[in-house]
């Protein structure tokens, strides 16, 4: 370490204020400032815990080493985010339900929360400061700031483990994609990030990431194709119903337009080597890997349910389970042919509310078997009538009327929400002699995408499928890529296609799974996650 930057870590070693949290066995900085010049403090800073045993009172590394054979300097650090819907988000506590720091604390880990700006942030003249790529730019910063405070605070700062959900999930995609790109370096610069230390990550766990912004929509109607029923999203602004008749045209003729971007992509199948590409239907190897990956998700749950294992996804029961806590001891279980049978029940959470309730289970037995060690899938299409059911209108991502999230992550300091997908004005031109309403009050700010090559640049630094395997940036050597089987807020192709385009560059460790009966979250089984972190740590 040069004397510049001794005397910097020494000057903000002064500047920590551990608080130690008896509860919690550990220590937190609380809303350390990452960077020099953040335009919206509050978000713009993290949350530090340390196991108690790291540290001395005075703020000292100790030399004690723990049950994992970690000490201050070797132990792992997860770095997570909050960023949901692309939104800003200020750092957790450890009372927040979305966080896992609780147990990443108890596996013996330091946890970091890094806060960052988003779509709607404004700054103190009320200026709008986050727009895409600034979220990722301030986790970039976070990561810098990290890894200059290396030997100061606990922590492994060369085992840096960024975690995600959705489009904290993408963000994550991205630090494990773009480490050290020299793409945000001007926005790093400005926002006074520590520019002599780098950003790239060790590892990046995935959770459901909202990625491929350029071709999600494409993917969406390739998916769902056919189906013009959606379930809605009521917290974005739309419920339950019917795709209009101009949406249904235009997600047919999207279905059609994504097999050409998805087959260019060269993927191959990662043990036999074949091709995998698509057709314009449910077709073509690439959908069988897909409902391979469903099948193996499956068994993988069934075999758990037997056992009794810790499941993923909401608590379950039979439906003639017992009522008084004197009985419980002796409730029935839930068997596999309950399950495929739909006699059961599944304690459920609203998005919206938080509120959760029992809901009955539904029928598999149309389109699910079990022989006892594999289960089989009869097709996609069955699975959508009741179980893997369309969410969104068409089109699903850049929104008809700018109600998405995306749509205001794309947008500027001027303009707030802003079409952003290059594809669609092309379609909606063969619509015009159909559909020739629709059309005038649509086509034209679909047209102003293809003419606007500073959103060009943006839209590509949020894609992390512009970086893999590219030289000139560090990728993550770790990704743990998740995903919920029932998880309809993007396509399952969105993520088969990073987990393959991954694998294949021959330099990654991909663990990609697609988890049972999980929707869009979180989507894991009980200590698994953990189990992955120290597995790679003690790997490497």
């Amino acid at each position: 370490m040069d004397t510049a930057k001794t005397q910097l870590s020494e000057m903000e070693n002064r500047k920590i204020q551990w608080k130690y949290l008896a509860e919690h066995h550990c220590y937190l900085w609380e809303r350390a400032p990452y960077c020099s010049n953040p335009e919206v403090p509050a978000e713009q800073c993290m949350n530090i815990y340390v196991p108690e045993h790291f540290l001395t009172e005075n703020g000292e590394l100790t030399e004690q080493i723990d049950e994992n054979g970690f000490n201050a300097k070797t132990v792992p650090v997860i770095f997570e985010n909050g960023l949901a819907g692309y939104h800003e988000a200020e750092p957790f506590d450890l009372e927040d339900p979305r966080s896992a720091a609780k147990e990443f604390l108890k596996n013996g880990f330091v946890y970091v929360s890094c806060g960052c700006r988003g779509r709607s942030s404004e700054n103190i003249d009320k200026k709008r400061c986050g727009k895409s790529p600034i979220s990722l730019v301030d986790l970039k910063a976070g990561i810098r700031f990290l890894k200059h405070l290396a030997g100061v605070i606990p922590g492994d700062m060369t085992r840096i483990v960024s975690v995600g959900i959705s489009a904290g999930g993408a963000m994550s995609t991205l630090l494990g994609a773009t480490g050290n790109s020299k793409d945000y370096e001007e926005e790093l610069r400005r926002a006074g990030a520590v520019m002599e230390e780098s950003d790239d990550v060790f590892a990046a766990q995935c959770y459901c990431p909202i990625i491929d912004l350029d071709h999600a929509d494409l993917a969406y109607e390739w998916m769902f194709r056919g189906e013009t029923h959606y379930k809605g999203m009521p917290f974005v602004g739309f419920g339950e119903g019917d795709l209009t008749p101009y949406a249904a045209a235009l997600s047919e003729r999207m279905a059609d337009a994504y097999p050409d971007y998805f087959n260019s992509l060269g993927l191959t199948d990662p043990i036999s080597g074949e091709a995998i590409t698509i057709g314009k239907g449910l077709e073509g190897s690439g959908y069988k890997y897909l409902m391979k990956k469903l099948e193996q998700s499956a068994a993988k749950y069934f075999k758990k349910l037997n056992s009794g294992e810790a499941l993923s996804g909401p608590e379950i029961r039979v439906l003639d389970h017992l009522e008084t806590a004197e009985e419980s001891s002796g409730k029935k279980s839930v068997s596999v042919t309950d399950y495929i049978a739909g006699n059961y029940e599944l304690l459920m959470k609203n998005r919206q509310s938080g509120e959760s309730k029992w809901v009955a289970g539904e029928d598999k037995s149309g389109w699910l078997i079990w022989d006892g060690e594999k289960a089989g899938i009869t097709g996609m299409k069955e699975m959508q009538k009741t179980y893997h059911t369309r969410l969104k209108l068409c089109p699903a991502f850049d929104d008809l009327n700018l109600i998405q999230a995306e749509n205001q992550e794309f947008g500027t300091p001027q303009c707030d929400k802003m079409h952003f997908d290059p594809y669609l004005a092309p379609i909606m031109e063969t619509l015009q002699k159909e559909f020739p309403k629709e059309n005038a009050k649509y086509l034209e700010g679909y047209r102003e995408v293809n003419k606007d090559r500073e959103l060009e640049k943006r839209r590509a630094q949020i894609n992390p499928m512009n970086y893999i395997g590219k030289a000139e940036n560090s990728s993550a050597p770790h990704f743990r890529i998740r995903v919920g089987s029932k998880d309809s807020d993007t396509s399952l192709m969105i993520t088969l296609t990073l987990a393959l385009k991954l694998m294949q560059t021959g330099t990654t460790d991909v663990d990609y799974e697609i988890v049972w009966d999980e929707p869009h979250g979180r989507a894991d089984y009980p200590g698994e996650v953990t189990a992955w972190v120290k597995k790679i740590a003690a790997a490497d």
